[in-house]
């Protein structure tokens, strides 16, 4: 029997709400287009890609000057069966002896629009999506990744993420979670801010919300 992998995208959308990863592992055969905010948030993650061999590294606070220049990889693929986790990532900084994820993001986060990049944190989610992307690369290379940054495309700028023993190991209790709810196909509860199920493609789904 193959093990059971989950992506990172997983635990965003279980930070979310848990019901999304029921409905697409239990579920599959549910009829769900993507929408259009998922399909121009590709389009804008590419197109930023594409910048980003030409942009400074300002952005992220780190200098291009001096005999060590930072590197860049870009659309890393990571998997660790151990984590029973994969994904791709959007670019990887290297600077030093210091690995520093970087994940796009197509959209200003809601609660920090309006606040300078040292304001408020990003949304919890997209912050668990990061860390599970520095547990992959601790798992993979074998180093302790302290820190990481979301970038936002529209407004240009990066906002750092300090990614913490406790939100790494929020996320591997996520991955628990999520493999009771693949094995034993039950239904977890919505999330309780229900704002968020406004423009859910699942919504029609769920009878309570």
């Amino acid at each position: 029997m193959e093990p059971l992998f989950f992506t990172v995208t997983d635990v965003k959308q279980m930070g979310y709400c848990p019901r999304i990863v029921y409905y697409q592992y239990c579920l599959p055969a549910l009829n769900v287009a993507p929408t259009f905010h998922m399909q121009a948030g590709a389009q804008a993650g590419q197109k930023t890609e594409a910048l980003e061999h030409r942009r400074s590294l300002r952005a992220y606070g780190l200098s291009e000057a001096g005999p060590h220049l930072p590197a860049r990889e870009f659309d890393v693929w990571l998997e660790s069966e151990h984590l029973r986790l994969r994904g791709r990532l959007d670019m990887l900084i290297v600077a030093g002896g210091e690995l520093i994820p970087v994940d796009y993001k197509d959209s200003e986060d809601p609660m920090a629009r309006g606040k300078r990049a040292g304001g408020r944190q990003a949304q919890h989610n997209w912050q668990l999506q990061l860390a599970a992307y520095a547990l992959l690369l601790e798992a993979t290379r074998g180093a302790t990744i302290s820190r990481g940054f979301i970038y936002y495309i529209p407004a240009r700028r990066a906002r750092p993420v300090a990614l913490t023993p406790a939100l790494k190991a929020e996320v591997r209790c996520l991955v628990d979670q999520m493999e009771d709810v693949a094995q034993r196909e039950w239904m977890p509860a919505p999330t309780p801010h229900r704002e968020r199920c406004r423009a859910c493609e699942y919504r029609r789904f769920c009878n309570d919300v």
